[in-house]
Order: C-alpha cells, then sequence, then structure tokens
C-alpha cells in the first residue's frame, strides 16, 4: 500500500502540473483557450477509453508486470510532453499520457482485492485517495516552485558554464519540469517491480498467520490467469445494474471534480483577478482537504460496516450526504464576493464530494471480485468521460455564458451522481462464482488456498 500511495500521488501530480504551466504553454505553442481544453481533455478520454484493456490485462498478466508497463509508458509521454512544438504535438503527446496511464487504478483495484480484507478496504482505499487528491493539491505549488527554480537567473548561470547543459539555459521552465516529473515515475518502476509479487503467498516476508489473516477477511486467491475471463462475465460486467450506477456516479461527479484541475486557476484570474502564481495555494486547497475527506470518509465507512453489519447502508450514507453538500457549495460560489470566500466553498465542495470516494472504490473492489480490475476499468471508463467533456463543455460556457452558469452546471451534476447509489448494492458481485472443478484421482486438495 506504501507503493500503491506513492503511485496515487504520483498520477495525480503529473495530471495536474500542465494546469499550472498552461499559462506559459498557451504563450508559447499559441495555443487558444479552446485549443487548451481539448489538450486538457484528450488525457481524460483516452484515459478512460482504454481503462477496460488495461484492468483486463491486470487480471490476466498480473498488476506486478501491468503497472510497471503502466508507469513506465505514462513517464516516458509526460516527459515529452515538454518537447511540444506546438497544439497538435502536444495534443498527441497528453493523448498518449492518458492511454499510458490507463490501467493504473484498476490494477491498484486487483492489488487490494488479493492483499486486503474487506473489513479495511475502505480505510485504505481512503489513504490511496488521499494521496491522489495530496498529488494534485501540491501539484500547482510544487510544479510552480520548479518553475521558479528553473526559471531564475541562478539556475540559468550555473547550467550556462556546463558543455552538457548548456542548453538547458535557454530551455523554458515549463519543459524541463515536464522532463523531470517523468523521470520521477522512472524510479518508481525500477524500485517497485523487482520487489513486489502479486499473491501474498509468493512474497517470502509473508508468513502463515498473515496469509490466513488475509484469506479469512475475505481476500480473492488465485495467480493471474489462472482464472480464465467466462464468456458469461462480460454479459454480466455491461449488464450489471451496480456497475453502471457507480460508472454513470463517476462520470457526473467528475465532470464537477474536474473543475479543480482544470479551471480553477483562470476562474481566480478572470473573476477575482488573483494570477496564477499567486493561486498556487487556492488552486491546491479543495485537493488538499479532499484527500483528508477521503481518508476520514473511508475509516467511518468501514466502522459503519464493522457497527451496522449493512454494507450497503454503510458504504451508501457517505457518497450521497457528499454529494448533495458539494452541489449546494458549487452553486454558491456565484454569490461570494472574494478569492478567499469562493476557495472556501470549493474546499468544502471537494471534501464533501471526496467523503464518499472511499466508499464508492471498496464497492468496486467488492462487486468485482475476482475481476477487481476489469471491473475498475468499466466504472472509470465511464466516469472519465466526464473528466474529458468538462475541459472543452466549460472553456465554451465561461467564455460564452459566465461562470455562474458554469458552476449551477457542476451543481446540478453533483445532484445526480449522489442519487445513482440508489441502484448500488455492494454486497453482491456482478457474476456468479464458477463450480469448484471435482478433485482427479488421487489428488492432495489444499483446503488452506480455497477462501470466499
Amino acid at each position: 500500500m506504501a507503493f500503491l500511495c506513492a503511485l496515487s500521488f504520483l498520477t495525480y501530480f503529473d495530471r495536474v502540473c500542465i494546469v499550472r504551466a498552461q499559462r506559459d504553454i498557451q504563450s508559447d505553442l499559441h495555443i487558444t483557450d479552446n485549443q487548451m481544453g481539448m489538450v486538457l481533455g484528450a488525457f481524460w478520454l483516452a484515459y478512460g477509453l482504454l481503462e477496460i484493456p488495461g484492468g483486463w490485462l491486470g487480471d490476466r498478466t498480473g498488476a506486478r508486470r501491468t503497472l510497471g508497463r503502466i508507469v513506465l509508458a505514462w513517464s516516458i509521454f509526460s516527459a515529452l510532453s515538454g518537447a511540444a512544438t506546438g497544439f497538435l504535438s502536444l495534443l498527441a503527446y497528453r493523448t498518449c499520457f492518458g492511454a499510458g496511464e490507463a490501467g493504473a487504478y484498476p490494477n491498484m483495484a486487483r492489488v487490494q482485492s488479493r492483499w486486503l480484507p474487506v473489513r479495511s478496504r475502505g480505510s485504505w482505499g481512503g489513504w490511496l485517495w488521499l494521496l491522489a487528491r495530496w498529488g494534485g493539491a501540491f501539484s500547482p505549488l510544487l510544479f510552480g516552485a520548479l518553475l521558479s527554480g528553473l526559471g531564475s537567473n541562478a539556475w540559468r548561470e550555473s547550467v550556462a558554464h556546463v558543455p552538457v547543459l548548456r542548453v538547458l539555459a535557454h530551455t523554458p521552465a515549463w519543459r524541463i519540469g515536464f522532463w523531470i516529473s517523468g523521470l520521477v515515475g522512472l524510479v518508481w518502476v525500477l524500485a517497485f517491480v523487482p520487489w513486489f509479487r502479486d499473491e501474498p503467498a509468493e512474497m517470502r516476508s509473508v508468513n502463515d498467520a498473515e496469509l490466513d489473516l488475509i484469506r479469512s477477511g475475505g481476500a480473492e486467491t488465485g495467480k493471474a490467469g489462472e482464472r480464465e475471463h467466462d464468456p458469461d462475465v462480460w454479459p454480466a460486467l455491461f449488464s450489471c445494474r451496480s456497475l453502471w450506477a457507480l460508472a454513470l456516479l463517476y462520470f457526473f461527479g467528475s465532470f464537477g471534480w474536474s473543475f479543480f484541475v482544470s479551471w480553477i486557476s483562470r476562474f481566480f484570474l478572470e473573476v477575482h483577478h488573483v494570477k496564477f502564481e499567486k493561486s498556487e495555494i487556492m488552486s491546491g486547497l479543495p485537493l488538499f482537504f479532499g484527500g483528508i475527506s477521503c481518508l476520514l470518509g473511508g475509516w467511518l465507512s468501514d466502522a459503519a460496516v464493522r457497527w451496522t453489519g449493512r454494507r450497503r447502508l454503510a458504504r451508501a450514507i457517505f457518497p450521497i450526504a457528499g454529494c448533495t453538500t458539494a452541489a449546494a457549495a458549487m452553486i454558491g460560489v456565484r454569490f461570494v464576493h472574494t478569492p478567499q470566500q469562493a476557495a472556501a466553498l470549493m474546499c468544502v465542495a471537494a471534501a464533501a464530494y471526496d467523503f464518499g470516494q472511499a466508499a464508492n472504490w471498496a464497492s468496486i473492489v467488492d462487486i468485482g471480485g475476482a475481476y477487481a480490475g476489469t471491473a475498475a476499468g468499466f466504472v472509470n471508463m465511464i466516469g472519465n468521460m466526464g473528466n474529458s467533456i468538462q475541459p472543452v463543455i466549460g472553456a465554451m460556457i465561461f467564455n460564452h455564458f459566465g461562470w455562474n452558469v458554469l458552476f449551477a452546471m457542476y451543481g446540478g451534476a453533483y445532484l445526480v451522481a449522489g442519487s445513482m447509489w440508489l441502484f448500488v448494492n455492494p454486497e453482491k458481485r456482478f457474476y456468479s462464482p464458477p463450480p469448484p472443478a471435482p478433485p482427479r484421482a488421487f489428488e492432495v486438495i489444499d483446503r488452506t488456498a480455497t477462501s470466499s
């Protein structure tokens, strides 16, 4: 989970850092607002479309290999974003970046389904999304500090006299920043892939007592590829009411949430006249408090499951209450008059929506079972369509109808998202478990390997 939390932080850091650099990028590459919206949306579109293949690949070959390929691919294309020469090349690199990152969270779900007992999935899901939100929250601040350092005279003078690095003295800071971000992902791959194992039983440091604890808690067992995708699984996946409801929840919720990773800095600039470099903290605060809310909601959700014994009720309370509160806060932004008041309401909205994020994620893992990667890929595919269309639609709305109309749409999207939990049942998996195969003659049956 430490590796997954670090990866979760990195996924959102790399996604959001372009928001801090968008003004410089638009200026250097002569990109319009609508074109920038297409660039921001291209990542989410490619990311969403390839979520099911990414999750399926993890179920077939294991999360270890799949995550290694994913992080390697997205790190390369994140770095290449710094080599863009115009709108088309930047659009291509961000599209490939999204395609490369697709499957990251479905494979994290697969790891959780193997390594975590059911009773702790909400709490650990809270940690996972805490670090995700904080990756986005600290991205403008950290990337902004990196850009300031790379654009300083001290940096340029220090490399101007080094033969190999001399070219960097005349390279825009945002380009070097993307190259450094890509390098961090490569370091993660080199540390994770040699060490991690897909199944707890394959890890030498895991003892028998720990294996019993994991298996008795309802975790899935079996190596990747041992359980073939039954042909009936695909119809069950696409006809599962609970997964469709969660997917639509993510779609409408992502439409509202993606404002915080696309146009928030632009809002502060146009409405409250706060420059990009002065709005870094305000732009990051909603995701910062959203991360804390993820952790708190995950812990309370697991506690509610234990207290009530009713998993559906205990999971549903948090996203329904959170989405309703988020809707009210986003609609309220139009009635405030200072950037501090607007930032406060945005923090409430982000924290409220994320209050149910861990419960949503734990429910996907529960419903997915042995096919948690594929199920999470399906939900993320539909959900990220909301992220992909919002930057384009958002730019059109605030340029033609104003910001007040846009925030009203965000509020409506959150209300629809919360209502989707009326159709979710986390106590039922989307597929029928296959009957146990009869033992062959003289075969010794390992009963410790047969868990839930």
